[in-house]
């Protein structure tokens, strides 16, 4: 199984990002570093990809294990530093708000958190640390 995106980018930002799935987003680095305001950044992406998979299996891992997710909503933090003189991702903290259905097995939770942590393809796929700070409403 492969994934392709296709760049393009001309004279100026923004530039757009073509996804395999159909979507068409435009880009450009951060306004920090001579981008714009406004587009996706490839640092928005790197973080946002980690936080989207993490939900995607944490739904499917939870449904298996009895607990009905009924709303999510995740708050991602990346930890940029530079590491041997290289800037680098080197932590994100992942800020999970759930609610379950009445009747979903909680005592699962925290089996429910290890196993999408175990099983999230992207974040298994970056080399950093992942923490999970978790709060049921």
């Amino acid at each position: 199984m492969n994934f392709e995106t296709t760049v393009v980018w001309s004279d100026k930002f923004p530039g757009k990002l073509q996804c395999q799935n159909g979507q068409v987003i435009d880009y450009s680095p951060p306004a920090e570093l001579e981008g714009v305001y406004g587009p996706l950044t490839p640092e928005d992406a790197f973080v946002g990809a980690a936080n989207m998979c993490f939900q995607i299996v944490f739904e499917y891992v939870a449904r298996d294990l009895g607990m009905k997710l009924l709303e999510y909503r995740c708050r991602a933090v990346g930890d940029l530093e530079v590491v041997e003189g290289v800037k680098k991702f080197v932590k994100i903290v992942l800020y999970p708000e759930m609610r379950f259905s009445a009747g979903s097995k909680m005592s699962n939770l925290d089996k429910a958190l290890s196993t999408t942590k175990r099983k999230c393809l992207v974040t298994n796929s970056m080399d950093l640390e992942l923490e999970i700070v978790p709060q049921v409403l």
